[in-house]
C-alpha cells in the first residue's frame, strides 16, 4: 500500500510540475494573444497607445513607423505571474490593435510603466522587447 501511495504523490507532483511550467513560462506576445507570426499583419490594421487618458500615438499601415512598431512588438516576450498585480498608481497605457473586420472589438491591453500587462483578466510581465515608452517614441 505505501508503494501505491508514494507512486501515486510522485506521479501527482510530476504531473503538476509539468502544467506548472507550461503555464509560466516565457511566451511570444503575437504568438500567444494576437495572431500567428504570418497572420500578424492581417489581422491588424492599425495601432493605438493610450497613455493618461490622451491619445499617444496612432499608427496606421501606411505610416512610416508602423512597420517598425510591429517589429518591436514581434519581438515581445511575455510570462504570466503569480505573485505581481497590476500597481493601479503608477502611469498606465492601454494599446489597442485594430481589427477591420471587427472594428467594435479591437484587442485592447493594458500595461504599466514596469510592463505587468492586463490581458484577458490575467497579469503578465513584459520579460524582453521594447518598453511601452519606446514604442511610443518609435511612433513619434
Amino acid at each position: 500500500m505505501k508503494k501505491f501511495i508514494l507512486t501515486f504523490l510522485v506521479f501527482f507532483l510530476a504531473v503538476s510540475a509539468i502544467l506548472f511550467f507550461s503555464e509560466f513560462k516565457t511566451r511570444n506576445f503575437v504568438e500567444t494573444f494576437i495572431a500567428g507570426p504570418d497572420d500578424f499583419d492581417e489581422v491588424v490594421q492599425g495601432i493605438t497607445i493610450w497613455g493618461d487618458g490622451t491619445n499617444q500615438a496612432i499608427l496606421k499601415p501606411n505610416d512610416d513607423r508602423y512597420d517598425e512598431v510591429l517589429a518591436a512588438l514581434r519581438k515581445w516576450e511575455v510570462k504570466k505571474v503569480l505573485f505581481k498585480d497590476m500597481d493601479i498608481n503608477q502611469k498606465m497605457y492601454q494599446l489597442d490593435f485594430i481589427n477591420d473586420a471587427k472594428p467594435m472589438d479591437p484587442y485592447n491591453i493594458l500595461i504599466n510603466a514596469d510592463g505587468i500587462m492586463n490581458i484577458h483578466g490575467r497579469e503578465y510581465e513584459l520579460v524582453n522587447g521594447s518598453s511601452v515608452e519606446e514604442l511610443i517614441e518609435m511612433a513619434k
